[in-house]
Parts: C-alpha cells; sequence; structure tokens
C-alpha cells in the first residue's frame, strides 16, 4: 500500500500555493527553512504565514531575497541544483522539473535549451518553490501524486517580453495531456511554475482515487480574490487503495548510434548502471544510408533521469536522445539458499502483490559449478526436493 498525494486545485495552482499545502500536511518548516543555505543561496529567508483565502485558513509562503538577482540560464540552475546538498531523489526530480521547464522556453521562444534564460521563472523564489516541493514529496514519502482538473484564467500579464495572454505560453506547453477547463475571472490561475511542478509529479489526473484519507492541508496564493472559490490548493494525503505495491514512474531512454566502436559498449552499460538505469538494451538496426547502427534503450526512475541522461552523453557519441515517462511495475524478489554438492545456489522467488508467481535459480551461482548447465540444474532441483 502506497502513500498518495491527491492535488484539488480548483482555484489553480502556483509553486508557493504547493509547497504551503505540503507543509499544512506536516511537511516541517525546518526542514524547508535550510534548503537555501543546501542551495548555495545563504541571503534567502524562508518564512510561512498562516492567512485567510475566504472562509479558509492555510498557511501562505513568503521568500525574501536580494532582488538583484541574475537572470539564471537552464545550465546554471541545474548545476545548482546538482551541487546541492541534498537528497538524490530530491535533486533528481527537481532538475527533471528545470529541464521541462527549460525545454518549454526553447520551444516558445526559439532558442536552444542551453542559450533559455529564465527571468521570472528562474529567481530565487522559483528555485526554492520548485526544490521545497520535491523536498516535501520526499520528506512525506509520496509514493503517487493525482491532480485534478487545472482551471485556465484568462486576460493578459506582464512580463520581461511585454504582454503575453493568459494562460501563460509556458503554462499551456507543460500542461499538454493535461485536463484543463475555462476560469471565469481574467486572472492567472495556474503559473507556470505550478504547471512545471504538476506536469513533473502528477500520475494522473481526474477525481480523488479510492484512498484510506489521513491528512488534509490547504496552500494559500497571494492573491486573494473577493469574486470566485478561496485562492487555495487543497491536497489530499492518503494510503492508496489502488497502485500496486511495485508500481512507479519511470522513464525510458532511447538513441540512435552509428558511430560507436563496439567495444565501448560494455564500459557504456556499465556506467549507465552506476548511474541508475534499472534496464539496459542494445538493439541493432539500419540507419540512415544503410549504416548499421545500434538502438539504446535505457529504462531508469525518475529520480536517476538527468544522472543517466549525463551518462550516455559522456560515454557514449551521441548528439542526441529521446526520453518519454512510464508506469512501471515490478514483482517484489526474495531470496533462499540451497546448499548443493557443489556450494550455496540462491533460489530468486517472484512475487506480485504477496503471490508468488514464479521462481528460478540464479544463472551465475549455478555457472560457477563448472558443470553443464543441465547437470548443474539437475544437482540443484535434487538439494532443492530433499530440503
Amino acid at each position: 500500500m502506497g502513500r498518495l498525494l491527491y492535488l484539488d486545485c480548483f482555484a489553480g495552482a502556483a509553486g508557493d500555493m504547493l509547497v504551503s499545502a505540503l507543509l499544512d500536511l506536516g511537511f516541517a518548516e525546518a526542514e524547508l527553512a535550510a534548503l537555501p543555505a543546501a542551495l548555495g543561496l545563504p541571503d534567502v529567508r524562508i518564512s510561512v504565514e498562516r492567512m485567510r483565502r475566504g472562509a479558509l485558513a492555510a498557511p501562505l509562503l513568503h521568500i525574501d531575497f536580494p532582488h538583484d538577482q541574475p537572470h539564471r540560464r537552464w545550465v546554471e540552475i541545474d548545476q545548482l541544483i546538482a551541487d546541492a546538498r541534498l537528497p538524490e531523489p530530491v535533486k533528481g526530480r527537481a532538475r527533471c522539473a528545470f529541464r521541462r521547464l527549460g525545454d518549454a522556453e526553447a520551444k516558445i521562444h526559439g532558442e536552444s535549451l542551453e542559450h533559455v534564460h529564465f527571468h521570472e521563472v528562474g529567481a530565487v523564489d522559483s528555485i526554492i518553490d520548485i526544490v521545497g516541493f520535491c523536498q516535501g514529496l520526499h520528506s512525506l514519502a509520496i509514493d503517487r501524486v493525482v491532480c485534478s482538473p487545472l482551471p485556465l484564467g484568462h486576460g493578459q500579464i506582464r512580463s520581461i517580453h511585454g504582454l503575453l495572454p493568459l494562460p501563460a505560453p509556458a503554462t499551456v506547453a507543460l500542461l499538454a495531456d493535461a485536463p484543463v477547463y475555462g476560469y471565469a475571472l481574467p486572472v492567472e490561475t495556474v503559473t507556470p511554475t505550478g504547471a512545471t511542478l504538476i506536469s513533473t509529479v502528477a500520475d494522473g489526473y481526474g477525481p480523488p482515487p479510492a484512498m484510506i484519507l489521513r491528512r488534509v492541508g490547504y496552500g494559500a496564493g497571494a492573491r486573494n480574490d473577493a469574486n470566485g472559490p478561496p485562492n487555495v490548493v487543497r491536497a489530499l494525503l492518503g494510503d492508496d487503495q489502488n497502485m500496486p505495491e511495485t508500481a512507479e514512474k519511470t522513464y525510458t531512454i532511447e538513441a540512435n548510434i552509428d558511430d560507436m566502436n563496439p567495444e565501448h559498449y560494455e564500459p557504456l552499460a556499465k556506467k549507465l548502471e552506476e548511474a541508475g538505469a534499472l534496464d539496459v538494451t542494445l538493439i541493432p538496426c539500419i540507419m540512415k544510408r544503410g549504416r548499421p547502427g545500434v538502438l539504446l534503450l535505457v529504462v531508469c526512475a525518475e529520480s536517476a533521469l538527468q544522472s543517466v541522461i549525463e551518462a550516455v552523453f559522456t560515454h557514449s557519441t551521441t548528439l542526441g536522445l529521446r526520453y518519454r515517462s512510464a508506469e512501471r511495475a515490478a514483482c517484489e524478489r526474495r531470496f533462499e539458499t540451497i546448499d548443493t554438492a557443489y556450494g550455496p545456489v540462491r533460489l530468486k522467488h517472484a512475487y506480485y502483490q504477496g503471490k508468488l508467481v514464479h521462481s528460478k535459480p540464479e544463472y551465475g551461482d549455478l555457472l560457477k559449478s563448472g558443470l553443464p548447465m543441465a547437470e548443474a540444474l539437475r544437482v540443484f532441483e535434487e538439494a532443492r526436493g530433499k530440503k
């Protein structure tokens, strides 16, 4: 049974609202306040104030910092997070979020990712919002996130690029494939930071899934509307009643390679596994102009995405790759040791949702016997039958 977070964004979502909702669920304020130092931003101060939004009381996040902040590029923010003194899953998820945001901004402005400058969303408060939310998910041990459909306001907003339509271009780019609907008030309901976080962490959208509800939290936004619903995000925390215990969000990375020494694929696979790859597959293929090549397929957890991408570029000759998210279900592995005439052999049992689905001896242990494989298996089965 996993831990489920449901984000009820009936009035929209911004980064500070999402972080504040996690604070109301039990994410420690002291842990959040320690983030600036961990990120190497010592002049930043974080405080929390409890406010009313309509009839609801909710924490409101305040981030104070010197206002002569640089317009950071994606590579600078990515390095800032990579160097932070934070758990690897937090850094991996935050870097993935900023990568998604950078890709959206690059497409909108017709630039390469490396040359994208973040302005409003590259400011210190957005860095704290994104990293803080990822830290909160980690601290609360959230296994799955589901989000409600998102209301999108209308009108215009002034930015460093001049007047932009609402929703902001980055917001609608990030929310591709998410369910959205129109909001009556001419206000920004979903910010680019909010869209970045939701599109990165949401495993699904819709009404609240089946859960045993444990806690409810609210996170206030800076805007206090006289009309419309209270400007808060409501967060429901509970025990998931639908998710298999072994389900997880993963990414599949693929690249076509036709100019690499075949001897280098074995060390590439080892480096990818060290970076966090769950599976590495090499598939022979025919590429452009009839060249023989290799299709590299790598599966990794979301927290390892950036480190695995870095390993692909560092240890292979490819200049580009593709990645996409996917749900992964895996059996639970349990091991039993069987003593045989040629030494111990581990027997691996696979369980799914508590049910044994199959068992097999470890190939490497059978190989150590020095016997032909059929004979090693016969001796193993004989010893197993006597146990």
